[in-house]
């Protein structure tokens, strides 16, 4: 009888037991959680924050009885694991207990960064990824003592958590130590339109701005102090900044890791019978060729399911991973898909303007490099798989279906031709 051990029990971990069960009804699944809560979508906390969702809708897939009971799991809450031996097949724990498996899946997630400077642990300063974050955040704000809010890091946690302060009408300051808005997802062409509408909507911005220290003012507000010598002071401080793969664990354990934990399109690490899936791990890039962590939710359903399939004898494949990223706020869109950075002076680049759109986009021979839409949420599945097809097949174009849905948004013809396709009337 396969034993399946899961570690971490979030998108990427239900999706795997879930498959899993679907195809070996009789294994023994069990799953060790390092919290009580059933698995949670990160960026649907910022969506609870603003009051958009109830709580339970934070939790897609129903509550850890809920799931027990329809998957038929052994669920742990509140087990860390401390170690892992992939030779002998065990987990160890905090306890110093250990329990063997046959197959394992590693999907333990990331945290929220903390910048090791002086006054992060002071009320006030919070950081935002998991419900706990939520839920204190939201008391907070809905406290009404809170009547200025400083966020620092421009990132999509960072640009939800300056929604949930605009939505309650609380004067907010962004801050980065970046040049520009997104700047790894974003072209500075790009940047400064958002950079200007979060501005006409009353956001304050700094960019530039490295932090050095975090201080209690005598009136009880806080100061942060960055390495030029500027100083915000608002009521309440969120760190947003960026996360870490959770695989501290992972260190004398033999698996290999950069960032996180490196796969192949299995999903399979360096060991037999070990995998990892979601923010944890890094799956190839086939825009650069390169492992890379891409912590986004539906990559991590779906390597979940690529995992379960393979720990019960099947054969799936993940072979979609590339950087995109999706921002919707204060009635505001921006896709970002591909890499910036790769873009070089040699590529070929497309902009295009008129009152709903601001795209910007390079390619090259090779096909489209990275693409910037602002003012269009609801094209970014069809946006995302015409990318990846002209990466894969360069000369092939795009298909029929997918040159009249763009034409249907309203996007300009140029920019189908652009992408591959071809005008049609």
């Amino acid at each position: 009888m396969n034993k399946i051990a899961i570690i971490g029990f979030g998108g990427a971990g239900f999706c795997a037991a879930e498959e899993a069960r679907r195809r070996d009804p009789k294994a023994v699944i069990d799953v060790y959680s390092d919290t009580d809560l059933g698995p949670y979508n990160p960026m649907l906390t910022t969506y609870y924050v603003k009051g958009a969702i109830p709580y339970d809708a934070m939790f897609p897939y129903g509550s850890l009885e809920e799931i027990r009971e329809k998957l038929n799991l052994n669920i742990y809450t509140n087990r860390p694991v401390t170690g892992l031996d992939p030779a002998n097949r065990t987990l160890r724990f905090a306890d110093g207990s250990q329990a063997g498996y046959d197959n394992i899946l590693i999907s333990t997630g990331a945290s929220a960064v903390a910048p090791p400077i002086p006054g992060m642990d002071l009320p006030g300063v919070l950081k935002m990824r998991t419900v706990k974050d939520a839920q204190e955040l939201k008391q907070r704000l809905d406290s009404g003592a809170v009547k200025s809010g400083l966020v620092i890091g421009s990132s999509w946690v960072g640009i939800k958590v300056v929604e949930d302060l605009a939505v309650r009408d609380i004067p907010c300051t962004l801050i980065d130590g970046a040049p520009w808005m997104f700047y790894v997802a974003a072209f500075e062409e790009s940047a400064r339109r958002i950079q200007a509408d979060l501005q006409h909507k009353g956001v304050s911005l700094s960019f530039n701005q490295m932090l050095e220290r975090i201080e209690r003012e005598d009136d009880g507000r806080l100061t942060a102090v960055t390495k030029s010598g500027d100083r915000f002071t608002a009521d309440l401080i969120a760190v947003c900044i960026g996360v870490r793969t959770n695989t501290a664990f992972l260190k004398d354990s033999g698996v290999a890791m950069n960032r996180g934990v490196v796969v192949d399109k299995t999903m399979a690490t360096n060991y037999p019978g070990v995998y990892a899936a979601g923010d944890c791990c890094e799956a190839l890039d086939i825009q650069s060729g390169t492992h890379r962590n891409i912590g986004v939710w539906f990559n991590a359903q779906k390597q979940g399911r690529v995992a379960g399939a393979n720990m019960t004898g099947g054969r799936m494949e993940f072979d979609a991973n590339v950087l995109v990223n999706l921002a919707h706020y204060l009635d505001y869109d921006f896709i970002s898909i591909g890499d910036v950075s790769a873009c070089g002076p040699e590529d070929a680049v497309y902009e295009y303007e008129d009152a709903r759109y601001y795209i910007r986009g390079v390619r090259n021979g090779g096909g489209v490099k990275c693409l910037n839409v602002i003012g269009s949420a609801e094209s970014n599945g069809l946006l995302k798989n015409i990318f990846i097809k002209s990466i894969e097949s360069p000369a092939a174009g795009i298909d029929i279906r997918s040159v009249c849905y763009l034409k249907d948004k309203g996007f300009p013809d140029s920019f189908i031709d652009f992408l591959g396709g071809k005008s049609v009337d």
